[in-house]
């Protein structure tokens, strides 16, 4: 029989937000690329494969699903994935080194539909100025969902960030996936024909940001 895992875990729990004590040993070199709620890591595996000179850093609450994924990791030889448990709410701002990340993912984020849980979402404006100092210089944002509610608030989360610039045109969506991956979620979608809402940002520099305030002015 088959063994069944929590989809979803209450990263308000007690026990879960507990903060990490130091950040994660990430080796000089090599260019990281980041999923934020990896699963079973199934999308930063196959990214592994077709790009072996960048480290992907899988970060997921859920131990159970990196299990999984630490298996196939094992199985395919890769030396160039890292998979660790993660409260991303209460861990973002101590993980990585200011400008160490050259991309995040965000595939598919829990939506938490009741209002009154919406505060176990781990993406706010918080969390997205940790992702920013994470970042390097030009460094990009992904993110996609097929709950239209949960990417409408994504988009306009990061089109007020002044540090970020939509790849496409303002308040707008990719029409296709640009890289070579998907996550389980993601081909479950395309097989069912259902919609996928997805969105590229890219960090700015200062004197970017400078030029788009005074483009207001």
């Amino acid at each position: 029989m088959k063994k069944r895992f929590r989809q979803h875990v209450n990263p308000l729990k007690m026990n879960a937000m507990v903060p990490r004590d130091e950040p994660l040993r990430i080796p000089d070199g090599p260019a990281v690329e980041v999923e934020l709620g990896c699963g079973d890591a199934r999308f930063l595996i196959r990214m592994a494969q077709t790009y072996p000179d960048v480290l992907f850093v899988g970060l997921d609450i859920r131990s159970e699903f990196l299990e999984l994924g630490r298996a196939e990791v094992r199985r395919l030889q890769l030396d160039n994935v890292m998979l660790q448990e993660s409260n991303l709410i209460v861990d973002l701002d101590r993980l990585f080194s200011v400008g160490r990340v050259r991309r995040c993912y965000i595939n598919f984020p829990d939506p938490w539909f009741k209002t009154r849980q919406h505060n176990r979402r781990w993406l706010n404006a918080e969390t997205l100025s940790h992702l920013l100092r994470t970042l390097q210089r030009r460094g990009e944002l992904f993110y996609q969902s097929d709950v239209w509610e949960l990417a409408l608030d994504a988009l306009g989360l990061f089109e007020a960030e002044p540090g970020l610039a939509n790849t496409g045109e303002e308040w707008s969506f990719l029409r296709h996936n640009p890289f070579p991956a998907q996550t389980s979620r993601e081909l479950s979608c395309l097989d069912e024909g259902r919609p996928i809402w997805r969105m590229l940002f890219i960090k700015l520099d200062a004197d970017e940001e400078q030029g788009e305030d005074e483009a207001y002015d």
